[in-house]
């Protein structure tokens, strides 16, 4: 696989960085499911399917068998001198599939009958699109490690640019979610479904600095 000057990853790096980018295609497929029902909730007042919490805890399940795949190379592996920095990246997708599945049961818990207006409605909206963003922006990261370095470290720049825009909006959504006169219960869920989604941006910042350590790393 051709790197930046025409060097070569070896085959056990190679097979390792197309195996940890199919977890995170499970993984942005997992949030994806998030952010399709974040937005039906807010603009066509669906519930939850059941069948979307079906294919979260599926996609989960999936992501696991993977991991293992990934720890069972990487134990056998002979020749890859990045191994740390590879099991952080696994980990921390390990725990974005687990926080959309984590945000997704939240979500259903909150949208069987109440739906925010307003300001609180568009913020919402607003951090559903920047979380799938961040998410989006991180397998490109992981994809560009075995195309092109540069790419990658731009890309993980561009995560940490939207792990700050969404530390924001959360911000904003908790204070409007607070004054918005919701039960107790409906409000709870809601914040504990916001805070997931914040913590899924802060793990995508946190396997952003693994990825640039990979980036720099492999472009000596």
């Amino acid at each position: 696989m051709v790197l930046d000057r025409k060097r070569y990853l070896t085959q056990e790096l190679a097979n390792l960085t197309q195996m940890i980018e199919e977890h995170f295609r499970i993984a942005l497929s997992a949030n994806k499911i998030v952010a399709n029902g974040l937005a039906e909730w807010l603009e066509n007042k669906s519930p939850v399917s059941p069948d979307d919490l079906s294919k979260i805890t599926a996609l989960e399940e999936k992501g696991d068998e993977i991991k293992r795949q990934i720890l069972n190379e990487l134990a056998s592996a002979n020749s890859i001198i990045h191994r740390e920095d590879l099991l952080r990246l696994v980990h921390y997708n390990d725990k974005l599939v687990d926080g959309a599945e984590i945000a997704c049961y939240h979500l259903a818990a909150v949208a069987d009958s109440w739906v925010p207006e307003g300001e609180l409605k568009k913020k919402l909206t607003e951090m559903g699109r920047l979380v799938l963003s961040i998410v989006s922006t991180q397998r490109e990261a992981v994809r560009f490690l075995s195309i092109n370095l540069e790419n990658s470290l731009q890309q993980a720049a561009e995560i940490c640019k939207i792990e700050k825009q969404i530390d924001t909006v959360q911000r904003e959504v908790l204070a409007l979610l607070y004054e918005c006169g919701v039960e107790i219960e409906r409000l709870l869920h809601c914040r504990d479904f916001v805070n997931s989604l914040e913590e899924i941006s802060n793990l995508s910042e946190d396997a952003a600095i693994t990825i640039r350590s990979l980036s720099l790393t492999l472009n000596i």
